[in-house]
């Protein structure tokens, strides 16, 4: 699914976001998120400094969602993830972000395909509602 255009203004606008992941048992894990990309108009990348049990999860179930808002208004990301601890996403990730915070330490880069976006703005009409 291609990001639509209100969700990449917002997206380059807040500062974090949340990741969420779930583990083997079904247990939810959530992880705050600063360094933060849009790739391509279906396709995003964080960056991997202090993920533990986020890992563990991807690597066992790579379905992620992502909550991002900020003044009344949000969304919700769904897709699928990959970490990458070399090659070249991993290497062109760890370029950019070194750019923009060079004491910055990447252990790896999670990429993340769009595959559904949500509105988790608070408004009767629009909650829950899928974006197209």
């Amino acid at each position: 699914m291609k990001i639509p255009k209100e969700v990449k203004e917002l997206f380059d606008q807040v500062p974090v976001m949340a990741l969420s992941t779930v583990d083997k048992s079904g247990m939810p894990n959530v992880s705050a998120i600063a360094s933060k990309k849009i790739v391509d108009s279906d396709t995003l990348i964080t960056i991997d400094t202090f993920h533990r049990k986020t890992l563990d999860n991807i690597n066992h179930n790579a379905h992620v969602a992502i909550a991002l808002w900020k003044d009344g208004v949000g969304f919700q990301i769904k897709g699928r993830a990959e970490h990458y601890t070399q090659g070249e996403i991993f290497e062109s990730a760890k370029k950019w972000i070194l750019k923009t915070k060079p004491k910055k330490i990447v252990k790896g880069v999670i990429l993340i395909k769009v595959e559904e976006v949500y509105y988790l703005t608070p408004d009767y009409s629009l909650a829950g509602k899928k974006c197209e």
